[in-house]
């Protein structure tokens, strides 16, 4: 009788506990259309945002949820003037995920926050602003201005040109096939770019620059407190470029591009390495942070344009 009474129980426990995950994953959906905006806002607490270019005169908005309790989440939909507003309301404890789906003008601007959410878009031609907390962002085929912060996220941008300010705590960025001015900062992770052609400005704290196949068009430069710096060139450059690092491995690669103008390299003389495939026309010792450097330097062909390429305690090299 006791083995019966707990055969019963059980089995009623387990068909209300697949009942429970039956509802918690039904998905439901919301299709609305609105008519075209120069910008559009959306807020998110953890649902991901793919935005796509479609018709020039209206704007599609596609919302798949699967939060419960349902009760406890509102999505939010307001258009007012050139603006579209887009929000993810929650109160309690909510559980699920949720997925917005815009199809857009090419030029219609996005201003995309998340606590959670990743961000994914193709094709477009207005202004991007993207703030999330730990969501990952995939940019392709855009064209205007870029301003990007994750503070956990991974930032990928392909066969894009425009302005990029891209920034990330603890993920990595990767840039291809792109042109432009770059402004990428990451404090813990690495930068990769290939096939990229502009400005460059590039930071990390902690990781590594890979800049293959690059053609400098400003001065630029690419730093790295503890991490290695390898840059290699697609075409030999007229403008000022900067090299270094605190503790890792400077690499100027010229590819067998032509190699001209006014090159230093500095480096602790106990633990730093210099290393250049041409003779140095002037060395010196100083003293820098209570410790001892050398500069070694030789000029090729043209006095500019003004290459430097610095370490602390790893190699400062250039390669022709």
């Amino acid at each position: 009788m006791y083995k019966n009474i707990k055969t019963i129980l059980l089995t009623g426990l387990l068909v209300s506990l697949l009942a429970v995950n039956l509802h918690a994953g039904r998905k439901r959906e919301i299709n609305k259309s609105f008519d075209a905006k120069k910008s559009i806002r959306i807020t998110t607490i953890s649902g991901d945002c793919i935005v796509q270019v479609g018709d020039k005169d209206r704007i599609d908005v596609r919302l798949i949820y699967t939060y419960t309790p349902e009760d406890n989440f509102e999505p939010l939909f307001r258009a007012k003037g050139d603006n579209l507003y887009l929000e993810e309301d929650m109160t309690g404890s909510t559980r699920g995920s949720a997925v917005w789906t815009l199809t857009v003008p090419p030029q219609t601007r996005i201003n995309f926050s998340s606590a959670s959410g990743g961000f994914e878009s193709d094709g477009l031609e207005g202004r991007v602003i993207i703030e999330t907390a730990s969501g990952d962002i995939e940019l392709s085929g855009c064209e205007d201005n870029f301003r990007v912060e994750t503070a956990s996220g991974g930032i990928t941008l392909t066969d894009s040109k425009g302005d990029f300010d891209l920034s990330t705590a603890s993920g990595d960025i990767m840039v291809s096939d792109c042109s432009g001015i770059f402004e990428i900062d990451v404090a813990s992770g690495d930068i990769e770019t290939n096939n990229c052609r502009g400005e460059f400005e590039l930071n990390t704290a902690s990781g590594d620059i890979e800049a293959l196949n690059t053609v400098i068009e400003e001065a630029s430069s690419f730093g790295c407190a503890s991490g290695d710096v390898y840059v290699e060139l697609s075409e030999s450059t007229d403008f000022d470029l900067t090299l270094s690092s605190a503790s890792g491995r400077v690499v100027l690669d010229y590819n067998g591009q032509p190699v001209k103008g006014h090159f230093e390299f500095t480096a602790r003389e106990d633990r730093g390495d210099i290393r250049a495939p041409f003779p140095f026309d002037h060395e010196e010792v100083y003293e820098r942070y209570d410790q001892d450097y050398i500069s070694k330097s030789f000029t090729l062909g043209s006095d500019v344009p003004e290459i430097l390429i610095e370490t602390a305690s790893g190699k400062a090299i250039l390669e022709k």
